[in-house]
């Protein structure tokens, strides 16, 4: 039984005095984990097992017992600790796949974003004209060149897109004065009040079109306005 110095030699060092209650030595391996706990804990151990030895003087339970308890009930504590890090793994293998098993990103959204790149890379070898390059080529100011870009966009004369932060115009809707072409007035005016702007409007412009006979209906502006302005009206149709 543990005494008085034996709680005092429990405060002057680390030396658990747990260990001399028990003091068996098939315990070692289990007594050296123990010897592992905080001092806190060991403390909690030795109350444990004055409490314990109490309840066995009264119900006339050996002391042998009493150890036998508190070190099976050590141990366990011991071996849930070593094994905490596993179970946790295997918890979370059940409760859902890792990253690791599956591609989190759709394989249709991957497909969608190539063809969506691979769509404005072909629009772009058609040709745009930067805020930069316009003002540049117009000979005026960068603020200026904005001005008469938000101008005509507000007029339905011309559509822009963005690329990286910047705003680009679609060459084929400027003539070689660098003046928004006329007739794509009409059907960029049609397909935006039916939702359709940027890069949606530059792709229809671009792509061939049965209410044109298969052909491209920013080729025919200059030939066939009237042809294009109907297309965009069928197309506008279509969408309601």
């Amino acid at each position: 039984m543990p005494g008085t110095g034996s709680r005092k030699s429990l405060k002057g060092t680390h030396t658990p005095v747990i260990f001399r209650t028990f003091g068996s030595a098939k315990n070692d391996s289990s007594l050296t984990e123990l010897s592992a706990l905080p001092l806190e804990q060991q403390r909690f151990a030795l109350l444990l097992v004055q409490a314990l030895e109490d309840v066995a003087h009264e119900t006339e339970v050996s002391e042998a017992d009493v150890h036998s308890a508190v070190y099976r009930l050590f141990q366990a504590a011991a071996l849930q600790a070593r094994r905490a890090p596993t179970a946790r793994r295997e918890l979370a293998g059940v409760l859902g796949p890792s990253l690791h098993e599956f591609d989190p990103v759709p394989h249709a959204t991957v497909e969608q974003a190539r063809r969506l790149a691979a769509l404005r890379a072909s629009l772009l070898r058609g040709g745009a004209w930067s805020i930069a390059a316009i003002a540049d080529a117009r000979g005026i100011t960068s603020n200026n060149a904005r001005q008469w870009v938000s101008r005509h966009r507000k007029a339905h004369r011309i559509f822009t897109v963005t690329l990286e932060g910047e705003t680009l115009i679609p060459a084929f809707l400027l003539d070689e004065a660098l003046e928004p072409r006329s007739a794509a007035q009409t059907p960029i005016r049609t397909l935006h009040e039916a939702g359709e702007d940027g890069w949606a409007l530059w792709t229809w412009f671009s792509t061939p079109s049965a209410w044109v006979g298969g052909r491209i209906p920013a080729e025919l502006l200059s030939t066939e306005p009237e042809s294009v302005a109907e297309a965009a009206r069928q197309r506008a149709a279509a969408a309601a």
